[in-house]
């Protein structure tokens, strides 16, 4: 099947669906309350407005971020052992690198609060190997290491994807695991060895990858299907608060058959409507700051996250402090991310895979997709550096 290439609108749309999608992940890592009750009318607003926005809206960020790094990935892959191998040294640099970067100053900062606190009965070189490789302390890392494992796992989901007798049942068996949140995976140092949502939504971009005819249609939504489908993800995610504010699917049950569909509904249609969207609110603006994206992505988390929750405790309530928070530690990572890009293109590139934060138009397609490649990783590292360091310094 010969693909269809995506057009500039599109590629810039899902530079903005990534921006949109890691402001929310740093909302869910920074909400201040959950719900103390499954009883709606028992909550105050700060409850309901928490578990609305970062329980039930941001919950498409990882869907979204599964998808794009599937569709950008099968985009340029032929079947063949040569891209095969191609793309897993580009991984191994745009998303290894960082993986085990940012994951090193994590263990690093772990061991140092244990050692102040006098607790060193877990820092045996095995343990802390392992945290390392398999389950730094930044929570946010497990998409990355999903990443990985679906990347080395690529060949397999584009042969059962693409062949034409398994597309549908593949895709539906993998939906349906999704639907119910059956996860078929083994907890390996305490995350799935793969999350059953990343396998479902990256299987998805394989497939989304081969007609791109798709993205031009929610291009050309006209201003009511938007509207509509809008309102009712809002509505689904509404409802869905109100039957059970306390809902949770991440390695516990805290659900019921109607609000975990009502969840699972709101991805699928709140996904969409992020989609059309983002291709009405994209501007240069937009753009330039959602080339910095992966960079917040990788350091919202521990150990930032720990020494802001200090801070915040001294000076704000802690059950809304997520209000002021949030916003400060999104403009403040972004701000901080093109400073460092500017002061040290070199390491910043290599602590972010190669990723610099861009003010040039039209975008490359590999721009568009922060966690799943980056500009210009087909050079050797030292040339990359290299030409980058000139553009910024020159």
């Amino acid at each position: 099947m010969s693909k269809t290439e995506l057009s500039l609108p599109s590629k810039q749309s899902f530079q903005i669906v990534s921006l949109v999608a890691t402001v929310l992940v740093v909302g869910i890592h920074y909400r201040s309350t959950v719900p103390s009750s499954s009883v709606y009318s028992q909550l105050d607003f700060n409850e309901i407005a928490q578990e609305f926005l970062f329980g039930g809206v941001a919950r498409i960020a990882v869907p979204l971020f599964a998808f794009l790094a599937g569709l950008f990935y099968f985009r340029s892959d032929d079947g063949t052992r040569a891209t095969y191998l191609k793309k897993l040294n580009q991984r191994a640099r745009s998303v290894g690198i960082p993986y085990l970067l940012a994951g090193l100053i994590a263990v690093t900062v772990w061991c140092g609060i244990r050692v102040l606190e006098r607790e060193f009965s877990e820092l045996t070189p095995g343990n802390l190997l392992s945290m390392w490789i398999l389950r730094p302390p930044a929570e946010q890392l497990w998409f990355l290491r999903d990443l990985m494992v679906l990347v080395a796992i690529a060949p397999l989901i584009r042969r059962v994807v693409l062949r034409q007798m398994n597309r549908p049942w593949w895709i539906a068996v993998l939906g349906g695991m999704w639907l119910f949140n059956l996860q078929c995976f083994p907890i390996v140092s305490g995350w799935y060895l793969l999350n059953i949502e990343t396998l479902l939504f990256f299987s998805i971009g394989c497939l989304a990858a081969q007609d791109t005819n798709w993205a031009t249609r929610l291009e050309n939504a006209s201003p009511t299907l938007v509207t509509r489908t809008t309102i009712l993800w809002l509505a689904l995610v509404a409802t869905r608060v109100w039957l059970r504010p306390n809902f949770d699917i991440w390695y516990v049950s805290r659900h019921g058959f109607l609000d975990l569909i009502l969840h699972q509904g709101s991805i699928v249609v709140g996904g969409c409507a992020v989609m059309m969207l983002a291709y009405r609110i994209r501007n240069a603006f937009l753009l330039n700051v959602s080339s910095a994206s992966f960079f917040v992505y990788l350091v919202h988390e521990f150990p930032l996250r720990a020494v802001i929750e200090k801070i915040s405790a001294r000076t704000l309530p802690a059950d809304t402090a997520c209000w002021i928070v949030m916003p400060m530690v999104v403009v403040g990572c972004y701000a901080v991310a093109f400073q460092l890009a500017r002061f040290s293109p070199q390491g910043f590139a290599i602590f972010t895979g190669g990723r610099l934060p861009t003010s040039k138009l039209p975008v490359q397609d590999s721009v568009a997709q922060p966690l799943a490649s980056s500009r210009g990783l087909g050079l050797p590292l030292k040339q990359f550096l290299t030409k980058r360091s000139k553009r910024f310094l020159g």
